[in-house]
């Protein structure tokens, strides 16, 4: 069965059966580990820091942490890009659990904040981010962004998928690297995906290109872009191109294909590739990415 159609009949089956039982709020919240300054951050029954609109795209909401900007990412730095599935996979945990291991920034798409997600994280010390698209049974669901190392400030966005209504999420995130004077961006990205044309595709795009484009440092834009027609490809290609950023290299490429596109990918600027690979499990219906960046000096 072809990947999208599959994948649009389990969320209709999900929206019949679930109705009553997912919520999808006015404004989006951003689910957080670290407290930030000014907000109107409250604590929250999932196990962190709930926080309003302040948030949105181009308004950062700022880390209360002083000593943010003393802690880096290392020169060198390994990150995954993963499209987890709501952990719906039998062996997702021990899969992850290897990549928190072995990654020092994990980058998640359709990441279901539960008790064993938030568990996990705890027992890693990890600093997580994440952009709440709705909830199913009071379990936020979105892209989540995490690392050891605390961001100094994030932003969100959101927008509503055109048919299903469903919000697909994007979240910015400024980290200290030991590569560059200037701050990393790092945007999760998990783009619209049920559409006819690329006209919403397009406006989550540059929503996010937008901020980009404000950077004078390096950046790395990571996700699943659904970029399952020559149309959004070009159009992705298009875009990035047009802020500078180069396409990974991949050594070993086995990533999720729809209509033979790869829907997952990596951009950069102001780094260096030293390596980058896909792998196949059986954890989520998309396969990992992981790659490793340093600085170009």
């Amino acid at each position: 069965m072809n990947y999208n159609f599959s994948r649009a009949a389990i969320i209709f089956t999900l929206v019949f059966s679930l109705s009553g039982c997912f919520d999808i709020a006015e404004i989006p919240k951003l689910n957080s580990s670290w407290e930030a300054t000014g907000s109107t951050s409250i604590k929250s029954e999932q196990f962190g820091f709930v926080n309003d609109s302040a948030s949105t795209c181009p308004t950062f909401l700022t880390n209360s942490n002083s000593d943010v900007e003393q802690s880096s990412l290392p020169a060198e730095f390994s990150i995954v890009d993963w499209n987890i599935y709501k952990q719906q996979g039998d062996n997702w945990r021990s899969e992850l659990t290897t990549l928190i291991e072995q990654n020092d920034l994990i980058i998640l798409q359709e990441a279901k904040l539960s008790f064993l997600l938030h568990q996990l994280m705890q027992q890693y010390e990890l600093s997580w981010t994440q952009v709440e698209a709705f909830s199913i049974y009071k379990q936020s669901m979105g892209v989540l962004t995490a690392s050891k190392i605390e961001p100094i400030s994030v932003c969100k966005k959101t927008l509503a998928e055109p048919w299903i209504r469903f919000p697909k999420s994007s979240l910015i995130s400024y980290y200290s690297w030991a590569g560059s004077d200037e701050p990393l961006l790092v945007a999760n990205m998990h783009m619209i995906n049920f559409t006819l044309g690329v006209d919403e595709f397009n406006q989550q795009l540059e929503s996010v290109i937008s901020v980009i484009r404000q950077h004078q440092g390096p950046v790395i834009m990571a996700g699943d872009f659904n970029t399952w027609t020559n149309k959004r490809l070009n159009r992705l290609l298009e875009v990035t191109a047009s802020v500078e950023l180069q396409q990974l290299v991949y050594k070993n490429d086995v990533r999720e294909t729809a209509f033979g596109h790869s829907l997952d990918d990596i951009y950069f600027r102001g780094l260096q590739q030293i390596s980058a690979s896909s792998y196949e499990t059986t954890a989520s219906d998309h396969n990992p990415i992981v790659a490793r960046f340093g600085p170009l000096f």
